[in-house]
């Protein structure tokens, strides 16, 4: 990593807080170079999540003045207005490069986050990684453009959860059968109704089996005994 931008989306990779990173001035420095790691070739950020900095790579004309060999005042305050000051330009950072769609995702996952959509809901979305929440702000932002569907409920769900297959019913529409094929635990039922809850809508009845597949006539595999859901 090189920019400050880089230490930010890896940051946001690792699903460590932007304010739980602390930026110091380097000592030491290549002049070619934004971050001054010791190691140049480090693709992860470690705690305690300090990164040195060359501030003079790019914000020469903002940090001109406020380490100067000369300067010995107030350390502390032009320390602290060094981290306001850097953690400013990274979100600048990030915002230049930022699409309108990753603006509303950033957006609709904050609302989530903070409880708009009930708190239930917030700490279910918290039970998955980073990469997961993509996911899911993604199919959201194509539910609420193009509406609810079984489609997109299948896509979601079976990018998410591992082993898992949507049956429709023949007879209803609005009769959907879920199968889960992992053993049912409180954080997985939990990352299962979210997922449900946003992409399923009010008039779809959908019953779920864990670990044990329900029996399909004609279909072998699904008719083994001890290994089998009864509907």
């Amino acid at each position: 990593m090189n920019y400050l931008w880089e230490i930010m989306l890896q940051a946001k990779e690792q699903g460590i807080e932007a304010d739980k990173i602390s930026f110091k001035a380097a000592r030491k420095y290549s002049p070619y170079m934004e971050l001054s790691e010791e190691f140049l070739n480090v693709t992860k950020i470690e705690e305690p999540y300090t990164v040195e900095i060359n501030p003079y790579y790019r914000f020469q004309q903002i940090f001109k003045n406020m380490f100067h060999p000369d300067l010995q005042d107030y350390p502390s305050l032009r320390n602290g207005l060094f981290q306001l000051l850097i953690h400013q330009l990274s979100e600048n950072d990030l915002k230049m490069g930022m699409t309108k769609e990753e603006y509303y995702k950033k957006l609709l996952g904050s609302a989530v986050t903070e409880g708009i959509y009930g708190r239930e809901a917030a700490q279910a979305f918290a039970l998955f990684e980073q990469k997961e929440k993509e996911i899911l702000l993604q199919g959201m932002l194509i539910l609420y453009r193009a509406g609810e569907s079984i489609a997109l409920f299948r896509q979601v769900i079976c990018a998410l959860i591992a082993n898992c297959i949507v049956y429709n019913s023949n007879d209803d529409p609005y009769e959907i059968l879920l199968f889960i094929g992992k053993k049912e635990s409180e954080s997985l039922k939990r990352k299962v109704a979210f997922i449900i809850n946003q992409f399923a809508g009010i008039r779809y009845h959908i019953d779920i089996y864990y670990e044990y597949h329900f029996g399909i006539i004609g279909i072998e595999e699904t008719m083994e005994i001890g290994e089998i859901a009864i509907c």
